[in-house]
């Protein structure tokens, strides 16, 4: 078996009888905000991909797993095998998770439930949804699957040949039916076990711009995520994954400082840990290969040598320094586009939105959920309004940002009117626009992860991909 990162959780698995693709981000960039870093050149996508897929496995539905323009370039019509002769999308099977989760319009990338459609949507035929749990035979490679401990269908998936036993965890949360699988009798060998070392941003860095208040507990709850995998889970080698991007902005604005508050726990510093406990671990970056073979994995030769990337550098831009300063939110800088509508007006359409989302129900049944939103216009003035969901009235409460304006209870959000007139747009991806605002509430996430603005980005990606 022949594994190759193609950087983050992207990884291409070729059994030597079937091609399978895992979770594909395949361009440098993801949206305005990240990027992968170890970067992944164009020149990389075309050559590793060169023989095209089989087999397109999704864990989840978030969108550096299950990324539109990456997508788009595996299906007919599309670059994809770069010899003139593209890969049919009636041969490439897609499987993703699937399972009785009610639709959750506030959860990232609209929900699980939106995968299916967006795959017809892009041109493919064969669809495989699993639930979590069940075993499907690809060929001559079986894939076993383990849920996650998360809200949604998400899943780990074990790869097995005769020759070999790699599980990739892509994103997931370590459920207790899969510490159960590890300890029966009969648990499978693994030769490679991909670990998620990254884990969850500690709250308010983003959102609110708070600075971290106890930075040793965020990091120490890290390394015990990481260690209840390998505890669960033995394997003749471990490698800390699905960790290769980094924040860069799109050019307006300086968003390094992100970079140094909001990850605690790099692949250096688990690859580090691996080694405190015995394990044996290696770090792989895109272009790079394992070959597992006789019970062995190793690095080998490939599009990118072994120890062609210097890790301790590379993972030293994204290492958490609780000195590095938190700035706070300033709606005249951290902003996009051009206002061309008028500030009330877009306001009353944000509240029009907010109906039947959960944000919506969950003000009606408290009689809650009001929200002062202070908008930074293209003239240089700052207003605050109180958005009330229950009554639906839109109240000016005068010059400055929400937070001067609170009167208690309510949550607040500032935000630049062009960066609100994108989003209303759908010229500015939800997930691409962290940075942007300033909040202590989930009103523009209930908003902007709503059905018409998801199936509005699907048909945004499908006209860039068309163009000539």
């Amino acid at each position: 078996m022949r594994l190759i990162s193609l950087g983050h959780a992207a990884v291409l698995v070729d059994t030597g009888t079937e091609r399978i693709l895992f979770d594909p981000w395949l361009t440098q960039r993801l949206d305005r905000f990240w990027e992968h870093h170890p970067a992944v050149p164009d020149r990389l996508v075309r050559e590793v991909l060169d023989d095209g897929v089989d087999y397109v496995v999704l864990s989840h539905h978030h969108f550096d797993h299950h990324h539109f323009p990456s997508l788009l370039r595996l299906v007919d019509g599309a670059d994809v095998d770069f010899d003139d002769s593209p890969r049919q999308s009636s041969e490439v099977t897609c499987v993703y998770p699937t399972g009785p989760v009610p639709p959750r319009l506030t959860a990232s990338g609209l929900g699980h439930q939106a995968i299916a459609w967006t795959l017809r949507r892009f041109g493919y035929e064969n669809l495989q949804p699993v639930t979590p749990g069940d075993t499907l035979t690809l060929g001559r490679t079986t894939l076993r699957t383990f849920p996650s401990a998360v809200s949604f269908p998400e899943m780990s998936v074990l790869v097995q040949t005769d020759d070999a036993a790699v599980m990739l965890c892509g994103d997931a949360l370590l459920h207790e039916d899969t510490v159960a699988a590890f300890r029966r009798a009969d648990a499978p060998r693994l030769d490679v076990l991909f670990v998620p070392a990254h884990s969850i941003s500690p709250p308010g860095v983003l959102t609110e711009r708070r600075p971290l208040t106890d930075p040793d507990a965020v990091r120490a709850r890290a390394v015990a995520n990481f260690d209840r995998y390998l505890d669960a889970i033995p394997a003749a080698v471990t490698v800390p994954s699905s960790f290769g991007w980094r924040i860069s902005g799109d050019g307006t604005s300086d968003y390094d400082w992100c970079n140094r508050t909001i990850f605690p726990f790099t692949p250096v510093e688990a690859l580090r840990r691996l080694d405190e406990l015995g394990r044996d671990g290696l770090l792989w970056g895109p272009g790079q290969v394992i070959e597992v073979k006789d019970g062995k994995a190793a690095p080998a030769d490939g599009p990118v040598p072994p120890g062609a990337y210097d890790f301790d550098e590379v993972y030293a831009a994204v290492t958490l320094d609780p000195d590095t300063p938190v700035p706070p939110f300033d709606a005249s800088r951290d902003r996009y586009g051009r206002q061309t509508r008028d500030a009330q007006d877009m306001l009353r359409e944000l509240l029009d939105r907010l109906v039947a989302t959960d944000y919506w129900y969950r003000a009606l049944d408290h009689g809650a959920g009001r929200h002062v939103v202070s908008l930074y216009e293209d003239d240089g003035s700052e207003t605050s309004f109180l958005l009330d969901p229950v009554t639906g009235r839109i109240t000016r409460l005068g010059p400055g940002p929400a937070r001067g304006h609170l009167a208690g209870g309510e949550g607040w959000t500032e935000i630049a009117a062009s960066t609100l007139e994108a989003l209303l747009g759908a010229d500015l991806l939800f997930g691409s626009s962290f940075g942007l605002w300033a909040s202590d509430g989930v009103l523009l996430s209930a908003v902007f992860h709503h059905p018409s603005f998801y199936t509005r980005h699907v048909e945004r990606a499908l006209r860039q991909e068309s163009r000539p």
